[in-house]
């Protein structure tokens, strides 16, 4: 995970989350049109089975549409993940899919815009 990766926590949440003490999303996009999207779940004591599912998303005459997605899963209380993409000239955003116990969440990434 980048030092730009949107993190959040229990603390920053409410109601207070039982299962997820933090998670993320975050997508970057090189000058050469490599989009990096990353996505991760940092489940509490206890939990066995985080999940992250991660969306590339483009943005096509106002709605968006699937580009590409990414799952990670376990047997332990974290998942992450971190993969790259070639996109082309456009707009782009990451939706995810975080879970952990009974929780889940679907934070979505800034948008991201690469002019060729």
């Amino acid at each position: 995970i980048t030092a730009h990766a949107m993190e959040v926590s229990d603390k920053q949440i409410q109601p207070r989350m039982d299962y997820i003490s933090s998670y993320g999303t975050e997508l970057t996009i090189s000058d050469s049109g490599e989009a990096s999207v990353t996505g991760f779940v940092r489940g509490k004591k206890g939990v066995t089975n985080a999940y992250v599912k991660v969306t590339l998303q483009k943005k096509v005459s106002g709605s968006w549409v699937y580009v590409q997605s990414w799952e990670s899963s376990g047997s332990g209380r974290n998942a992450t993940i971190a993969e790259t993409y070639s996109v082309s000239r456009g707009t782009y955003r990451v939706v995810a899919l975080i879970k952990a116990g009974t929780e889940s969440k679907s934070p979505i990434s800034a948008e991201r815009t690469y002019k060729s």
